[in-house]
């Protein structure tokens, strides 16, 4: 084989032979090659163009890429921003739940914590009777008895006014028809109620227009809230006088209404439902009816004054009013917790108290969890014509009514 030949064959083979795998050979005509090479260049060229394939494939999918992950991030980033919404509005609504319940909790305790001031007390127990410690120690008929300081007290008040004066001249500011003192005992949940006399004979408070002190005189326990502003001092003097008549016991809250007062409250509850147990005016013995409007004044308030002792039916009809209205207001109170603020406010013109939001909130916890009805008590005694005196005078039993305070207020030890 010629060279020129080889060398068109060469030209011919060069994209399978390289030109450095061709031997010539000296003893012949022909040639050899360097498959070995041949392989290695191959495999060179291959996966340079290899490489190269998968290179631009490998840009054009990392383009792609990108371009997703561009995409991917947008969705991600508005996903982001709505989980971040969503979480603001929660995180806002945890707080505020946290906040109304640590709200009602500190209001709770700080009404506990008012109504259970027994820091500085001083009960003077009657002549005869041993004590200790201001009081709070008692030995009486061979047994001992120690203050309860788990016992609140809220003393309620019915003003014979039609409406609260303000600056009332002494002596005019109204009396005290109606006179309960409410205990509870935080512990147990246990509600006891003292029903007062209003013409028990005791040590009242005089003072005039300006509120200055005037005297204390021996009179009806109902007039020491006509002794003062026809409001706040009228309140407190009539607290004062319920504390020298039980032996100096502290009450710290007090809630007095006025006439017009209790039809607005017995209606806010669709009325109070009873069956009477006297017949008096329209009223039979019996025979149920529903009080709603003037007639609630009149079946709590009507009073026969030819009779010296009428007082006592109408103390009756009271307590059976009290029972029936609390019966119906406590469901009320355990479906919605602001039922006794709805109360408070709406009768808020015709009332004076000085029982805030924290007290509210305590009293109204506190029965809507633990109320099991009302233990009524009333005071031992007798009426008596005097002389000289046109209202009826009613004697309390001295003793009676000590032991009366030590089971509303004492828990005996031995």
């Amino acid at each position: 084989m010629s060279r020129q030949t080889k060398k068109d064959n060469k030209i011919n083979n060069r994209e399978l032979i390289p030109d450095d795998a061709i031997k010539d050979t000296e003893d012949s005509q022909g040639f050899e090659v360097d498959w070995e090479l041949v392989e290695k260049k191959y495999r060179q060229k291959y996966m340079q163009e290899s490489h190269h394939h998968h290179s631009k494939s490998r840009h054009s999918s990392h383009h792609h890429s990108v371009s997703s992950n561009s995409n991917s991030k947008k969705k991600k980033r508005k996903i982001s921003k709505k989980k971040k919404v969503l979480i603001g509005i929660l995180i806002f609504f945890l707080c505020l739940i946290v906040g109304l319940i640590s709200t009602f909790f500190i209001l709770k305790y700080l009404g506990k914590r008012a109504l259970l001031d027994y820091d500085n007390i001083n009960i003077t127990v009657p002549d005869g009777v041993d004590y200790a410690d201001n009081g709070r120690i008692v030995y009486y008929k061979g047994h001992t008895y120690q203050f309860n300081e788990n016992i609140a007290s809220v003393l309620f008040m019915g003003i014979d006014n039609r409406k609260l004066k303000d600056n009332a001249i002494a002596g005019t500011a109204g009396q005290a028809d109606a006179l309960y003192l409410f205990t509870y005992n935080s512990l147990n949940g246990k509600i006891k109620v003292l029903c007062l006399n209003r013409d028990t004979m005791t040590d009242i408070g005089r003072y005039d227009e300006g509120g200055n002190y005037h005297d204390t005189t021996t009179s009806q326990l109902c007039l020491a809230y006509a002794y003062g502003d026809g409001k706040t001092l009228s309140a407190e003097n009539q607290v004062t006088a319920v504390e020298r008549l039980l032996y100096n016991i502290p009450i710290h809250a007090y809630y007095a209404i006025n006439l017009d007062a209790i039809k607005i409250l017995n209606d806010d509850i669709g009325g109070v439902t009873l069956t009477p147990e006297y017949t008096f005016k329209s009223f039979v013995k019996g025979q149920q009816v529903t009080l709603k409007g003037d007639m609630t004044e009149e079946f709590v308030r009507y009073r026969d004054t030819r009779l010296l002792d009428d007082n006592l039916r109408r103390m009756a009809c009271q307590r059976l009013y009290i029972n029936s209205f609390t019966s119906q207001i406590v469901p009320a109170v355990k479906q919605d917790m602001q039922v006794p603020l709805k109360l408070y406010q709406h009768s808020s013109d015709y009332t004076v108290t000085n029982i805030k939001l924290p007290i509210l909130t305590y009293l109204a916890s506190s029965l809507a969890t633990n109320f099991t009805g009302l233990n009524m008590t009333t005071t031992s005694g007798k009426y008596v014509e005097a002389a000289g005196d046109v209202s009826a005078e009613f004697i309390v039993k001295k003793n009676k009514l000590f032991e009366t305070v030590l089971d509303f207020y004492y828990t005996r030890i031995d």
